[in-house]
């Protein structure tokens, strides 16, 4: 458990060293940035793999995702400034992002829930309970939105290092680059409409427990009278 801790820790480390050179030296941010993407990755595995799942585990888990695509469309939102919309186009994304998970995490916890990603079949909207029981369509979905904005990233800069360091054709690498973020576009969009069904869903789910809870409170207390 203490080995998972930590390394949940190396990834708010290697994510916040990562915000500080973003401007400046982007292979650099590249390598810390995915560095601490993979450890997610492997964290959870782990997890898994040697049953240490805990609550405080999966809040760690989801404030360090969170955390990290945070500053990743901050970041965005300073490369691209203009037109000013762009700001608040990133700015919108960001709050989504927070508040559905928050709610989702909020709400599960909330009805007694282990686990934000448990839900049942017969009651969850069917894009959202395969989103959190197929770990492939978790994973992919995952892995397209953090990759549409970290090729947006690259986008941005000058190739010319990665040109020297790889040994190939700037136009080659742009292309590479802008073909691989075509390809997460539609991934992107997919996780940004299951964070708007998740977000609605734990509303929903903290209304219906409420409900429940005053029709329980107020049948036991015409029983007493």
């Amino acid at each position: 458990y203490r080995r998972r801790v930590h390394g949940g820790y190396v990834r708010v480390v290697t994510a916040i060293i990562s915000f500080f050179i973003a401007f400046d030296c982007p292979l650099t941010f590249s390598a810390l940035y995915v560095t601490s993407f993979l450890l997610d990755a492997a964290d959870g595995w782990a997890a898994r793999k040697f049953n240490q799942c805990s609550r405080f585990g999966a809040v760690l888990d989801m404030v360090t995702d969170r955390m990290a695509t945070a500053g990743l469309v901050l970041i965005l939102s300073h490369l691209y400034a203009t037109p000013i919309y762009y700001r608040g186009i990133f700015c919108c994304l960001n709050g989504l992002d927070l508040v559905s998970h928050y709610v989702r995490m909020y709400s599960t916890m909330y009805i007694g829930e282990e686990n934000h990603k448990k839900c049942d079949r017969q009651t969850t909207n069917p894009l959202l309970y395969h989103y959190y029981n197929n770990r492939n369509v978790l994973g992919g979905l995952c892995f397209g939105n953090e990759f549409f904005y970290f090729l947006l990233y690259w986008l941005h800069f000058d190739l010319n290092p990665v040109s020297a360091l790889t040994g190939l054709p700037t136009d080659l690498i742009h292309l590479l680059i802008f073909g691989g973020w075509c390809i997460t576009v539609p991934l992107f969009a997919l996780k940004q409409i299951i964070n708007v069904i998740q977000m609605l869903s734990g509303i929903q789910l903290i209304i219906a427990h409420e409900t429940a809870t005053a029709k329980k409170t107020s049948s036991a207390e015409s029983k007493r009278r």
